[in-house]
Parts: C-alpha cells; structure tokens; sequence
C-alpha cells in the first residue's frame, strides 16, 4: 500500500480533490488546518508522497523538515514554503485579507483561484480561517525542504507565476507550468498524473 498525504489549501475540504480517481492500491490522506497527522500510522506504507497544494505547501514542507525519518516523494502545487513575502503574497494583501475577513470575500477569493464553488467547502469557518492566517503570519519559516516535482500555473492570481518560477528554479530540477489558475484540479483526472516520477498525464 502506497500512501498520499495532501496537505489543502487554505479554507479548503476534500471537495476540492473529490474528483480525483485514486488508483488501487494507494490510500489518500487529505489533510486540512490544523493539519494534524498524528493518525497515521505511517510504518503501514511502502511508500508515501507528501504533496501541498497553495497554503498546503509551506505544510508540507513543515511536515518533510520534521519527519527527516520518512523517506517521500515530495511535490508542490501553486505555492512556495513562504506565503507571504518575496515569493508569495505580498505582506500588505495578506494583512488586507486577514482584515477583511467575511463570507463574501471567501467567495471572491474562490473565484480568484478560478475554481468553481460547488467543488468547494459550501460553508466557510470563518474564524477558523482566521486562525490559519494568524498562524502563518506568526509562524514564518526560516528554512525549507526541497520538493521533487513543481507543478506552476502560469495563469495564478493568488501566488503570481513568476514569483513561484523564480524561488524554484534554485531549488527544483523538475519544473512544470500548467496553463491553468490557482486551483489546478481541473487539469487532472487521476491521482497518478499528480505523483508519477515520469510526469504522465
């Protein structure tokens, strides 16, 4: 048994991935704030791929640094392990959008990802997605890993393309750019083209 361990996007739930067809033979873990893995037994697994999507990437890097012990393959989707600042969303729109915080402007954030909202949690926490926020701008990292595989939308609003292009080119020798938004799980069908090593789709 192979494992998947995906760590979402922030305000997000396994709707955002229902879609997916997971192969036999592979168990998926999809993983939201507080993004506990405590669960998980991990020595059941021949072998596991930690995979972040958006917010999930500074997650999952957190997860590769303090689980050295586990050997994964690691894949990062539209975001780096820095949300805010140089290589992700600038300070100034963070803090705006902590501020802002509401029902509507989940929404028009959404839509930002170019995601359809039916795919999508149908009833945001709000202060739940605060807390999230709060967390990361007071949790800043200082180091991060290194992933195996990119994938980049070079049509992303949220964390813009090039941004994400520049931080991975010194720290990923396998770089892939989608044409899609923020939300990219309109251009798979199939877990597999997600965690393949030879990239098939």
């Amino acid at each position: 048994m192979q494992l998947i361990i995906f760590f979402n996007g922030w305000g997000m739930d396994e709707n955002a991935i229902k879609h997916l067809i997971l192969d036999s033979g592979y168990k998926l873990e999809c993983i939201n704030f507080p993004y506990l893995t405590d669960h998980i037994n991990f020595s059941n697994f021949e072998k596991i791929f930690v995979i972040g999507w958006s917010f999930g990437v500074f997650y999952a890097s957190k997860f590769i640094l303090e689980n050295p012990h586990l050997k994964c393959y690691s894949i990062a989707i539209n975001g780096t392990p820095y949300i805010i600042g140089h290589f992700g969303i600038s300070p100034k729109m963070f803090n705006l959008t902590l501020e802002t915080l509401s029902n509507e402007n989940i929404f028009k954030f959404y839509d930002n990802m170019g995601a359809s909202r039916q795919l999508l949690t149908k009833a945001p926490n709000l202060k739940q997605l605060q807390n999230e926020l709060i967390y990361i701008l007071e949790n800043q990292p200082c180091k991060h890993a290194s992933f195996d595989k990119v994938f980049l939308g070079k049509m992303d609003r949220i964390i813009p393309y090039s941004k994400q292009l520049k931080f991975y080119q010194k720290d990923s020798r396998n770089i892939i750019s989608l044409d899609c938004e923020h939300y990219p799980f309109k251009a798979f069908t199939n877990w597999r083209n997600i965690i393949s090593e030879t990239n098939e789709f």
